[in-house]
């Protein structure tokens, strides 16, 4: 299937994202570690944009990540002109759902400037950029950056073509490649910096050696850039459910408090108290177990994840089930109405009939206050409690996929037009799909 990064809506989230969607909404919580960590493993939907001027070294750069030569099946076009007319998407070679883009070089006639050809919706579609150069970073590239950085994503910097500079330094005296590396390193770092790029990171490479420099250590870096997105869009994906689900049960507490303010309409002293207490007290334990903040849903997440309970528990701050108490809902109702309405409250209860409706109607309103304060608790506290839970598992995945050594899971198949090199026009209105490798006139 092919996909248009410039269409943002094609990114549908996948059955795994639904799962765990749905297991955070019936507060399943240790189903929803699962997921995850069998998500982390092999990263969801992932488009790296490779974006720089005509002769960077961008197709060259391309087909050495993905471990091909220049002149194999499904390599992209490389040549002393430009060669890349549309952007071209090619496979990830070890994550199905990852794609690489080979965009047009910056300044010809298919990428005329970054301020024309950079839209914000344009800039959406994908998740992260490499931006190549083959000599000095300069404004333009600061500028791209920029234009990034505006859109809330991240990017490197890839010096490529070292091995070149490296081969005319050979011929100096008391030649060192450590040291021609670190300053060809720090005098890219320092015209980014100029132009106003804070912190940039620029790897060193050539894409005829792709086991040295800093190749390798790109690769691990766009590994653990992979994973730390996937977990950020977990944790999102649950702030969302949960900020749903929030809502949805903040619904029900008007009918729980219209039922035990009912009673406070009967002159009665004593007999409200005890009828609500003890709803209050049944329910917030039902909001706790449905929040999957129980013992038995936090224990059955602490095995999973292989952590202590203890340490998850230490990061919620709402009672626990086990803590809820009728003193303890008295506390917590005190608190919203103050020592002012409490007050109030009592003295009411002395005028037999209009003191028991004013009784009523604060009843009412601190209930559902109180109630909606509790709620909001529990949904922050999900939250906390899943991000320390999944704290550490882009490491864990990581640790996983090395052992497994997987092969490469794409063929060089020429009937594939992702594997192969297809070409899509993703500049032009309307475009959604992958053409052949015939480039569109």
């Amino acid at each position: 299937m092919s996909i248009d990064p410039a269409v943002v809506e094609n990114k549908s989230p996948t059955m795994s994202e639904e799962e765990f969607k749905a297991a955070v909404q019936i507060g399943n919580l240790r189903k929803a570690a699962l997921i995850a960590q069998q998500m982390m493993k092999s990263p969801g939907l992932f488009d790296i944009a490779v974006v720089g001027e005509s002769g960077s070294g961008k197709s060259s750069f391309v087909n050495a990540f993905l471990g091909l030569a220049d002149d194999d099946i499904g390599a992209a076009e490389v040549g002393m002109v430009e060669t890349t007319e549309w952007s071209t998407m090619y496979s990830h070679p070890e994550y199905p759902n990852v794609f690489l883009w080979d965009l047009p070089g910056i300044g010809t006639p298919h990428f005329q400037s970054v301020e024309h050809r950079m839209t914000d919706t344009y800039l959406s579609g994908y998740d992260f950029f490499l931006i190549v150069t083959a000599t000095r970073f300069r404004e333009i590239h600061a500028n791209l950056a920029w234009k990034i950085q505006e859109n809330a994503k991240k990017f490197y910097f890839v010096r490529s073509k070292v091995d070149q500079d490296l081969g005319a330094e050979k011929r100096k005296p008391n030649y060192s490649e450590a040291r021609t590396l670190r300053q060809i390193r720090e005098d890219c770092q320092a015209h980014l910096q100029r132009a106003g790029v804070n912190d940039p990171q620029v790897f060193l490479l050539s894409s005829w050696e792709s086991d040295k420099h800093d190749f390798p250590l790109l690769k691990e870096s766009l590994d653990q850039e992979l994973r730390h997105a996937m977990l950020h869009k977990l944790l999102d994906t649950s702030c969302w459910t949960l900020q749903e689900k929030k809502t949805d049960m903040q619904k029900t507490t008007r009918e729980l408090a219209d039922f035990s303010g009912s009673p406070g309409a009967i002159p009665l002293p004593g007999l409200s108290l005890v009828a609500d207490m003890a709803a209050l007290v049944d329910c917030m334990r039902d909001y706790c177990k449905d929040f999957g903040l129980n013992s038995d849903s936090l224990s059955a997440l602490a095995e999973q994840v292989g952590k202590r309970e203890e340490d998850l528990k230490a990061v919620i701050r709402s009672p626990l089930a086990t803590e809820i108490t009728i003193d303890l809902v008295l506390k917590l109702l005190e608190k919203c109405v103050g020592e002012g309405v409490t007050f109030l409250t009592y003295f009411a209860w002395s005028v037999p009939v209009v003191g028991a409706l004013f009784s009523a109607q604060v009843s009412f309103g601190t209930t559902v206050f109180m109630l909606d304060n509790f709620i909001s608790d529990l949904a922050e506290d999900t939250r906390r409690v899943l991000a320390k839970a999944l704290e550490g598992e882009e490491k864990k995945s990581r640790q996983h996929h090395q052992e497994l050594n997987l092969p490469v899971m794409h063929e060089k198949n020429p009937t594939n037009p992702i594997s192969a090199g297809g070409k899509c026009d993703t500049g032009r209105p309307g475009a959604s799909s992958c053409q052949d490798s015939t480039p569109q006139p």
